[in-house]
């Protein structure tokens, strides 16, 4: 036997041993366990005759006047109930006063996943206490219609996820995001365009997810402001097929799910592409500079379109 095979078999004998040891020990403790607990039930009832022999009642008789005795008739009552935490809280608190609405009252009778009618036309001082927030179209649509009495929050390759953190808006000598540059604005409405970029996202759902956020954090910003979504622009039909992501089937299932979230969210949906595309759903080409981009012809078209689409 070398010298590594008896040091292996001195430990195995080392650990069985440990094991015996073990349960020995485990063996000796459970049966000074039921030891105890017959000396405690010896005492017990030791004890039980004492006292009843002390109080001049012998332990025949006090088993007979325990028979003889009619147990008390014990009716079952449910609980009382237990009050949850929030009322108990309520109950030694002061009463809170309720809290005003935090957003608008939605328009009655209003079917919200339908585009906004068609409606007289407002002079563009109507976007006087209007803030328009979005990527480079809507950069775009800000310079070529020079309606620079509205607000404009807008930055190349903005999403709607970008639009709480990235700090790309100049305010008050310092550059921060979206939505703490609406905390700091005054507004009425609010026209928001999203979507060329998230089209390359993997889930749409997820797009929608975020743009519904950003209307909560429109509304956190003035409850009472109307807010606009406006549908995604249409691309040419030669970038719908050579772009990475920017194709129309995209745009197309993001706007009908814009609708949804309109109803939802109860905001007002603009159908701004149908004032832009060709017979068969693309933006002509001599539209856009690169197919995405408006020139300024139908950045116009666009403009004329948001001032006869209002809700009053």
């Amino acid at each position: 036997m070398t010298p590594e095979q008896r040091k292996q078999k001195r430990q195995h004998e080392r650990h069985r041993q440990q094991y015996r040891r073990y349960r020995f020990k485990k063996r000796l403790q459970l049966v000074a366990g039921a030891a105890c607990i017959v000396v405690l039930l010896i005492a017990g009832i030791s004890a039980g005759t004492s006292l009843l022999t002390a109080g001049g009642v012998s332990t025949d008789e006090s088993v007979s006047q325990m028979e003889s005795t009619p147990k008390p008739t014990i009716t079952p009552q449910e609980p009382s109930p237990t009050p949850a935490p929030e009322e108990s809280q309520a109950s030694q608190a002061e009463p809170t006063p309720t809290p005003p609405e935090s957003t608008a009252a939605p328009t009655e009778g209003y079917v919200y996943s339908q585009p906004v009618p068609k409606s007289d036309k407002v002079e563009t001082s109507y976007f006087d206490d209007a803030v328009f927030i979005g990527d480079s179209r809507t950069e775009g649509f800000i310079y070529n219609t020079g309606l620079a009495n509205a607000k404009a929050y807008t930055h190349k390759g903005l999403t709607v996820s970008s639009a709480f953190d990235d700090p790309v808006i100049p305010l008050n000598g310092q550059k921060v995001s979206v939505t703490q540059a609406l905390l700091q604005t005054q507004f009425a409405k609010a026209y928001l365009m999203f979507g060329i970029n998230e089209a390359g996202w993997a889930y749409g759902e997820i797009f929608i997810k975020k743009y519904g956020e950003l209307i909560d954090a429109v509304r956190q910003a003035n409850p009472q402001a109307q807010i606009y979504i406006q549908s995604i622009l249409p691309v040419s039909k030669k970038t719908s097929q050579t772009h990475e992501f920017a194709k129309k089937e995209k745009l197309d299932e993001y706007n009908q799910m814009l609708r949804q979230l309109a109803e939802e969210k109860q905001v007002y949906y603009l159908d701004v592409q149908s004032c832009m595309v060709d017979e068969d759903g693309f933006l002509p080409e001599q539209a856009a500079f690169d197919g995405i981009h408006l020139k300024q012809e139908y950045c116009l078209k666009w403009l004329d379109y948001l001032c006869t689409h209002t809700v009053s």
